[in-house]
C-alpha cells in the first residue's frame, strides 16, 4: 500500500515539478494517533465513512468540516475535553464569517482548562524553561504552576485587576509570562505582552493604544551574542520610565527582577518591585469563575504595515477550541507529551505554545538567542528533555543549523515525532538538509496563519505524507479558498490570494478602539467585494494536485526577515529621530532575497547632501534596533537618488519588492505622469536587487551580532 502510495505522490510531484517524498506515515501510527482517534469518533457519532486513514481520508474529513461547521465544532469540543458549559447554540449567524459567533450561549474558564492536568499529575513538569547563557534550568512542575499563578491571582487583584482590564507585560521568554497569561485571565482581566527585544518607541506605540491599567515590566535581560564573547546586560529601566511618561493610563508598576535582585525604582511612580508584591500573599486552591465564552482573553499585535499597530482582541474559548484543533487533530499532541516551540512574548506562537498545557503537555521554552552557545543549541534542548514535537523558524533551520554543518548523530532525538516550522517559506534544500541531518524518516510539519486569528489555516497532518517545499494541508474547519484579484479561484498549480469562506472560531473578536468595526471590516473583508464577505489573509499561496500546499510569501507590503513580521511604518517612524533631521528626505523599505532564497529586508534612503558612510549607516540601524528592536534591523541601508512612488504619491513598497526580485511590474502601479521614467527607475531597482541576490546567504544569527 505504501509503495503504491508513495509513486501515486511521486507521480503528483513530477506534475508540480517539485522533489521527492520525505516521509510517509504507517497505519498503526495513524489509526493510534489523536486524528485517527477523531476520525473514528466521528464516523461513530455520525455514520460518516471517511476510508482508511491517509491523505484521501484527511481530504474527505476537511470537506465534512467546512461543509458541517456546527456540528464540527461540537464533536471537536467533546473529543478534545474542553471542560465548561455547553450550551445549545454552536455558532450563531453560521453563514457570515463576519457576524458569526462561536457558542454564544457557552460558560467556560481559560485556567480551568490550561490547569487541568493538575488534578491527575500533579508532580509531573508543566513548564521546562532555558534562557541562553544561564546557569541551570527552571522546571515548574503542574503543581507549582498552580501555585504561582494562585500568587500572582491575589497580588493582581490587590493591585486593582478586574474584569475587563488591560494588563501589559514586557518580559523575557520564561516561565512568568505564562503564569501572567493565565492568572490575568482568573482575574477576568485582558493580557498583553511584549517581548524585552523590542525597543522603546515600538512597546509605547502599542501600549498606547490599549490604555493598560497595569505594566509588569522586567527590569531587563541578558543577550547572549555568541560563543566566547560575555553577555551583554541590556538595562530596560529607562524604558520602563519611558512607558509610564508616554503611556498615562498605566496606574501601577510592577518590576521583575530579572537582571538585578534589587533594580532602582526611585525614577518610577506608582511601582513596586514583584518579590515584595508576592511575598505577601500564599498559596490557596484556585477557584475557576466560567465566564462567557467569547470573554477577551488577550490583544495581540500586528506589526504595523500601515501605520499604528492593528490591536487584535481574541476571546477566551476561541482560542482554547482552535489551538486543540491545532495541537491534538492537526500537530497530535497528547497528554504528558514535551512540546517546544521557538518565539518571544511578543509573537503569536507563545500564546499557541501556551495552548500546549490545555492538551496536558509539558511545554518547553527558550529565551535568547537561538544559537548561543552552540548552532545547535535548540536541538540540545531538545534531545535533553526527550521532546517530541520540536517547532522553530526556518530562518534558523536553514541559516543556523544547515549552514553551520549541525549534524545530530550524537543528540538522542529518538522521542522527536515531528519538526514543526513557520516565519517564512522553507526552501526544498532545507527540507533535504533535516532528512539527511537531524532525523530520517522524521515528520516534517509546516504551519501557517497569523496573529490575525492567533491560530493556523494550514498545517501538518499524520494522515499525509511529508512532500519537500509542502504544507500538508488546510486546518480541520477552514474553509480555505485561491482567488485572483477578481474573485475567481485559482486552478491547481497557480499562485494566488488566499482567502477564508467561512467563520472558523478564532476570528478576533475585534480591534481595541474601533468603535465601529470598520477598520476592520476594511482591512480583512473589503478587498474582495462579495456577498457574503470572505476573508483575505495576505499570503500568496498555491493548491497543489496532491491537496498540500505551497506558501510564496506575503501578497501584502509586510516584511519577513527571519521569520520576524516588520511593519514599514515603524521603521519610517524610527527615521523621524532627530539625528536624521535634515539628513533623511525619504525612504522606503522593501523585502529582498538571498543567494539562497532567504528573506530580508533593504531600506533605501533619500538623502539631503550627505554622504551614506559606514558611521551614517551604523546610526540607522542602531536607532531603528533602539525604537524598534534588534530583530526589525534591515540588513542593507542603501543610498538611491530616488524612491519608486505610486501615481498618487504613495511609496511604492509591493512595486519594489517586485522589482528588487526580477518580476514585472505593472506600469499603473508606479509610473504616474512620465511613464518612461518610472520605467527606468523601475529597471534600476531590478539591478539592485540583482546585485543583492548575487550576496552571500545572510544568517540568521547575523541579527544578533550585527550590532555588537
Amino acid at each position: 500500500m505504501f509503495t503504491i502510495l508513495a509513486r501515486l505522490l511521486a507521480r503528483m510531484q513530477a506534475e508540480d515539478g517539485l522533489s521527492g517524498v520525505l516521509q510517509v506515515p504507517r497505519k498503526k501510527e495513524m489509526r493510534g494517533s489523536r486524528l485517527g482517534r477523531f476520525q473514528a469518533f466521528v464516523q461513530e457519532r455520525t455514520g460518516q465513512d471517511f476510508g482508511a486513514p491517509g491523505p484521501e481520508a484527511y481530504r474527505a474529513l476537511h470537506r465534512w468540516s467546512v461543509k458541517n461547521l456546527e456540528e464540527f465544532h461540537r464533536l471537536v469540543w467533546d473529543f478534545c475535553g474542553i471542560l465548561g458549559d455547553r450550551g445549545q447554540i454552536a455558532i450563531k449567524n453560521p453563514d457570515s464569517i463576519l457576524e458569526a459567533v462561536f457558542f454564544p450561549d457557552s460558560k467556560i474558564s481559560f485556567a480551568e482548562n490550561m490547569l487541568a492536568r493538575a488534578q491527575t499529575h500533579p508532580d509531573d513538569p508543566a513548564i521546562v524553561s532555558r534562557t541562553a547563557g544561564a546557569t541551570g534550568d527552571r522546571v515548574l512542575s503542574w503543581s507549582e504552576l498552580c501555585g504561582r499563578v494562585s500568587v500572582w491571582e491575589q497580588a493582581l487583584e490587590s493591585i486593582g485587576v478586574g474584569e475587563g482590564d488591560r494588563v501589559a507585560t514586557y518580559l523575557p521568554h520564561g516561565p512568568e509570562a505564562y503564569v501572567l497569561l493565565i492568572a490575568v485571565a482568573q482575574r477576568g482581566g485582558v493580557f498583553s505582552s511584549v517581548g524585552t527585544e523590542m525597543g522603546a518607541q515600538a512597546t509605547a506605540t502599542r501600549f498606547k493604544q490599549i490604555r493598560p491599567k497595569v505594566l509588569i515590566a522586567a527590569d531587563g535581560y541578558m543577550h547572549m551574542k555568541q560563543a566566547g564573547q560575555p553577555g551583554k546586560a541590556e538595562d530596560r529601566m529607562g524604558l520602563i520610565a519611558e512607558l509610564q511618561k508616554n503611556v498615562v493610563s498605566i496606574e501601577r508598576t510592577v518590576v521583575v527582577e530579572n537582571l538585578s535582585d534589587e533594580p532602582d525604582i526611585s525614577n518610577l511612580r506608582d511601582v513596586i518591585l514583584a518579590d515584595d508584591l508576592l511575598q505577601q500573599f500564599s498559596v490557596k486552591p484556585l477557584e475557576f469563575v466560567r465566564r462567557d465564552f467569547n470573554q477577551p482573553l488577550a490583544i495581540l499585535f500586528s506589526s504595523g504595515s500601515t501605520g499604528k499597530p492593528k490591536c487584535f482582541v481574541h476571546g477566551v474559548g476561541g482560542t482554547l477550541l482552535k489551538h486543540a484543533i491545532e495541537h491534538q487533530l492537526q500537530a497530535d499532541v497528547r497528554p504528558g507529551d514535551r512540546v517546544f516551540f521557538h518565539s518571544t512574548t511578543s509573537w503569536m506562537m507563545f500564546n499557541w505554545l501556551a495552548s500546549g498545557l490545555a492538551q496536558g503537555a509539558t511545554i518547553m521554552i527558550y529565551d535568547g538567542n537561538p544559537a548561543y552557545p552552540e548552532a545547535d543549541a535548540q536541538l540540545q534542548f531538545a534531545a535533553e528533555y526527550d521532546c517530541t514535537h520540536l517547532g522553530t523558524a526556518a530562518a534558523i533551520i536553514q541559516d543556523v543549523w544547515a549552514k553551520s554543518g549541525v549534524r545530530a548523530e550524537r543528540l538522542d532525538l529518538l522521542a522527536l515525532r515531528s519538526l514543526m516550522y513557520t516565519g517564512s517559506v522553507l526552501s526544498d534544500e532545507g527540507f533535504a538538509y533535516i532528512e539527511k541531518a537531524i532525523k530520517p524518516g522524521l515528520s516534517v510539519n509546516g504551519i501557517c496563519g497569523g496573529t490575525d486569528f492567533v491560530g493556523c489555516y494550514a498545517a501538518g497532518n499524520v494522515f499525509t505524507p511529508t512532500l519537500a517545499g509542502h504544507l500538508k494541508g488546510p486546518v480541520l474547519g477552514m474553509d480555505i479558498e485561491i482567488w485572483d484579484d477578481e474573485g475567481t479561484v485559482m486552478p491547481v498549480g497557480k499562485v494566488g490570494e488566499l482567502v477564508v469562506k467561512s467563520p472558523f472560531a478564532s476570528r478576533p473578536l475585534y480591534f481595541w478602539d474601533d468603535e465601529d468595526g470598520s477598520r476592520f471590516r476594511g482591512e480583512y473583508f473589503e478587498y474582495f467585494d462579495c456577498d457574503p464577505p470572505v476573508w483575505r489573509h495576505g499570503d500568496a499561496v498555491k493548491f497543489m494536485s496532491s491537496g498540500q500546499l505551497v506558501i510564496e510569501g506575503r501578497s501584502d507590503t509586510t516584511l519577513n526577515q527571519g521569520g520576524v513580521r516588520i511593519g514599514t511604518q515603524q521603521l519610517y517612524d524610527a527615521l523621524m529621530h532627530p539625528d536624521f533631521e535634515g539628513v533623511i528626505e525619504d525612504a522606503l523599505a522593501a523585502s529582498f532575497k538571498d543567494a539562497q532564497g532567504g528573506d530580508h529586508t533593504a531600506l533605501f534612503v533619500v538623502l539631503q547632501d550627505r554622504v551614506l558612510d559606514e558611521d551614517l549607516k551604523k546610526r540607522i540601524k542602531g536607532v531603528i534596533s533602539d525604537s524598534v528592536g534588534r530583530l526589525s534591523t534591515p540588513h542593507e541601508v542603501l543610498a538611491v537618488a530616488y524612491i519608486l512612488k505610486t501615481p498618487n504619491g504613495k511609496k511604492a513598497e509591493k512595486p519594489t519588492a517586485q522589482a528588487l526580485c526580477g518580476k514585472t511590474v505593472k506600469a499603473g502601479e508606479t509610473y504616474g505622469e512620465d511613464p518612461d521614467s518610472g520605467a527606468l527607475k523601475v529597471e534600476l531597482f531590478k539591478q539592485i536587487g540583482e546585485q543583492l541576490r548575487q550576496k552571500p546567504a545572510y544568517g540568521f544569527a547575523d541579527t544578533h551580532k550585527k550590532l555588537a
